[in-house]
């Protein structure tokens, strides 16, 4: 990765039983990732090269050691699945919207401006 990117990552465990009401969006839904990565698109166009977003899904990729850490970290803290990382640095833990994941991105791409 370049100095410049910015690597947007979404960490989840789709094991964990999603609220009743379908409240907020299930990223573990490989829809939901892609309907993202278009928005990233539509609203950052010249910059959505150096934008990279990734998923993981810690029930999936266990033997990932990334997964192992983030699994640990998520113990220690108490934090809430989804987590969203912006460069590897936590910038959300919880429920989080399209609408705020595009701005930590701006957030990131301007202070990195």
């Amino acid at each position: 990765m370049k100095k410049d990117d910015i690597q947007i990552t979404i960490i989840n465990d789709s094991r964990l039983k999603e609220c009743e009401a379908e409240c907020g969006i299930d990223w573990s839904s490989p829809e939901a990732v892609t309907l993202a990565s278009q928005r990233i698109k539509e609203r950052f166009g010249d910059k959505r090269d150096k934008i990279k977003l990734g998923y993981l899904d810690l029930s999936k990729d266990a033997t990932n050691p990334e997964a192992l850490a983030w699994n640990e970290t998520v113990k220690n803290k108490n934090l809430s699945f989804p987590l969203l990382l912006v460069n590897g640095q936590l910038r959300i833990s919880g429920r989080f919207d399209i609408r705020q994941l595009l701005d930590v991105i701006e957030v990131e791409t301007e202070i990195g401006a």
